[in-house]
């Protein structure tokens, strides 16, 4: 064995090779949060030192009609909470389906008129056996200004045994002007699909 493959397996050599190694990532690791946050370097925002990024307008959070920031199903403002309600008690039961027209968005029922809605066999909105839409639960998983989504818990009659399922709806203020709208534009389960219960 030669002197540099000697000095290459020696205990000392790998334990300064490790110290090095180390520094170095250190070093990069530095740098890269360094890079990432901006550091000193105000010309990427301009001269203004005191720059604030601000959300895109979408991305506000939501004030009801009495003007206090929706932090809660229940301070949503009426029309909408009675929109989610109609949606659930007619498209997702499956009832009165032509009453769930003025409530879901365009984007769902693109290809539909009225009346294949009212009449259809298959909706593009996963039905679930709803015992009553009076008892559903609801948690807000955040409210913006152009965008609502809401978890739904529902249960289904004893006698179908099917598990309680949460589903997360979705709503978008849809249209301009004086009389935008909130209308359903999302439905889906939060985990998984409603299984018969064992």
């Amino acid at each position: 064995m030669n002197a540099i493959q000697t000095a290459f397996s020696s205990a000392r050599f790998n334990r300064l090779m490790f110290w090095v190694g180390g520094g170095i990532l250190a070093a990069g690791v530095v740098l890269l949060v360094f890079t990432l946050v901006g550091g000193s370097d105000k010309t990427r925002f301009g001269p203004d030192k005191d720059f604030k990024p601000a959300l895109p307008a979408q991305s506000r959070p939501l004030k009801n009609a009495q003007g206090v920031t929706v932090k809660t199903f229940w301070q949503l403002d009426p029309q909408v909470r009675s929109t989610i309600r109609i949606f659930i008690a007619t498209a997702v039961a499956r009832k009165h389906l032509g009453a769930s027209w003025d409530v879901v968005a365009p984007s769902v029922k693109a290809g539909y008129t009225y009346e294949h809605w009212k009449n259809a066999d298959a909706l593009p909105i996963i039905p679930y056996p709803v015992e009553n839409v009076d008892h559903a639960q609801y948690y807000l998983d955040y409210a913006l200004t152009r965008e609502i989504l809401i978890d739904v818990g529902l249960s289904a009659k004893h006698e179908l045994k099917l598990r309680p399922t949460t589903f997360q709806v979705g709503l978008s203020l849809i249209g301009a002007g004086a009389h935008p709208q909130w209308l359903v534009d999302y439905w889906m389960p939060r985990w998984t699909p409603p299984l018969p219960a064992n």
